[in-house]
């Protein structure tokens, strides 16, 4: 379509989708214990650090050179700096460090106080300590383990040593198709999202495991009844939760140059997108997997998009600084009109009289 930007419209999409991934870890881990995880952006933030620190020792301990040839695949040019299964390791990495960091959180903090009969407010005000525990411990990790044996790794990727700052954006795998260049972030974007939403389906509709997670988290008391080791159900779904959030980290370390921020910090980007995160939740439905990633594609087009858009048509470039206030109008808006998200738009009234679908009585 004329006028539209393309490289806009791909890392407004890179951001989308890391907004709908961890989007749908907040939806997952309030399914289990009916409270906002304010730690869960930085359960990307973490995930990021481990998979930056084990690519750069695995640079340090082989002996990798960057190499920016192109491979000719007929239809574009593909360009990958660094063995393709040093990025695949450093993906495994970051899904299992988000995993852990949400199953310690969940086994450490949450069941205990759960146990104990901690009430929702007791149980939320945790997780804000927790989120201050592992920001803690990234300050430490990033001014002293993070650099030791990295340095020659570092210098030989050409990135900054400075150990509080991490960005592998300058190392991320490109295509260029014609004239159009696509980055790994976004390829990887848009690959990952859509390949979640099509195995959360397969399994919450078709395996048992997903079954017995509908089951304990719809009708907790009803599974152990029947059976279902609720608590191990649960710290899966943690689990689930922290390595979604362990693939965004992933994404923002290679696409911070363009649509974040210039570097990884212990306090950046998980604070400057957590009120974009919990958004996208709401707005998609906080009991709906399918309606939170929705919410956060939605949230993030908005912010990133429609304000581009808009700050164009009214001749203000300064708009962007105030794109959270549109994620929080999104907010009130569906809280006053539609109080269970988007997801909950096809059991509406109109929503049927539009699509012609009849009121079904008694249910």
């Amino acid at each position: 379509m004329a006028g539209i930007d393309l490289n806009l419209l791909m890392n407004s999409l890179t951001y989308a989708s890391i907004i709908s991934l961890l989007s749908l870890g907040i939806t997952l881990s309030y399914m289990t214990t009916r409270v906002f995880n304010f730690a869960h952006t930085r359960f990307a933030t973490f995930a990021a650090y481990m998979a930056a620190t084990t690519i750069l020792y695995i640079v340090a301990a082989s002996g990798i050179q960057p190499s920016f040839t192109t491979i000719d695949l007929g239809w574009g040019q593909l360009t990958v700096p660094l063995p393709g299964w040093v990025y695949l390791v450093g993906l495994i990495v970051a899904m299992i460090a988000g995993g852990f960091v949400a199953v310690l959180q969940y086994f450490a903090v949450l069941r205990p106080l759960e146990k104990r009969g901690a009430g929702s407010l007791t149980l939320m005000i945790s997780t804000l300590g927790f989120d201050f525990i592992l920001l803690a411990f990234l300050f430490v990790y990033s001014t002293h383990a993070s650099v030791r044996g990295l340095a020659e790794a570092a210098s030989r990727l050409g990135l900054s040593t400075s150990p509080d700052r991490l960005t592998m954006s300058a190392y991320d795998l490109s295509l260029v198709s014609g004239n159009t260049y696509y980055s790994g972030a976004f390829i990887e974007a848009m690959i990952f999202t859509l390949a979640l939403v099509a195995l959360f389906g397969i399994m919450l509709k078709k395996t048992k495991i997903g079954i017995m997670m509908r089951a304990s988290i719809e009708n907790p008391p009803l599974a152990r009844v029947l059976g279902i080791n609720v608590g191990a159900v649960y710290a899966f779904t943690w689990f689930l939760a922290g390595a979604s959030a362990g693939i965004a980290g992933y994404l923002i370390l290679f696409s911070t140059d363009t649509i974040l921020s210039v570097y990884i910090t212990p306090v950046s980007p998980s604070d400057n997108i957590i009120v974009s995160v919990f958004a996208g939740s709401i707005v998609g439905g906080i009991y709906s997997v399918f309606g939170s990633i929705g919410g956060g594609f939605l949230i993030g087009l908005v912010e990133q998009l429609f304000v581009t858009w808009l700050s164009t048509a009214l001749s203000f470039p300064e708009l962007y600084r105030y794109a959270k206030v549109f994620s929080m109008a999104a907010v009130a808006i569906t809280l006053l009109f539609l109080p269970e998200g988007i997801a909950s738009l096809p059991n509406t009234r109109w929503w049927r009289k539009l699509f012609g679908r009849k009121e079904e009585g008694g249910v």
